[in-house]
């Protein structure tokens, strides 16, 4: 996760943490393992979160399994819904071994998450389904 441009979108109650939960609940009833520790990123945007993948998953043996991450953005500053992003990119480890071919043309958004806009646990629900399809598909 990463602050990006707006801190507050992630520091504010009703969140972060609600959404967080409700993917983490939504993903186990997948039977999708998720990392127990996230990765944080101070001011991050959406290649910090490529960089993490390639770093996590491409020193792995090279396969055609997937392999995916969900990189969570404060962004839309001054929009006063304090938004945040959830950015989705499952690709092969193949894919993910090849530095800086994952890129934006893979990755799906959900965007727009707050306590006044997209609620926090519809936008887990909407990740988590977008996520789980994009681990099934060959990218």
């Amino acid at each position: 996760m990463s602050d990006g441009l707006n801190a507050k979108a992630l520091m504010d109650d009703g969140h972060l943490f609600p959404f967080l939960q409700e993917l983490t609940d939504h993903l186990t009833k997948k039977v999708i393992k998720i990392s127990p520790q996230p990765i944080v990123f101070t001011h991050g945007r959406v290649r910090a979160g490529y960089a993490a993948g390639e770093h996590l998953f491409g020193s792995l043996p090279i396969s055609d399994r997937q392999k995916g991450i969900i990189h969570i953005i404060g962004e839309r500053p001054c929009s006063g819904h304090h938004n945040f992003s959830a950015y989705i990119t499952a690709t092969s480890i193949c894919k993910w071994a090849n530095n800086g071919s994952v890129d934006h043309d893979i990755t799906k958004v959900v965007s727009g998450i707050s306590d006044t806009a997209l609620l926090p646990y519809q936008a887990a629900e909407e990740v988590s389904n977008i996520f789980d399809d994009l681990l099934i598909k060959k990218v």
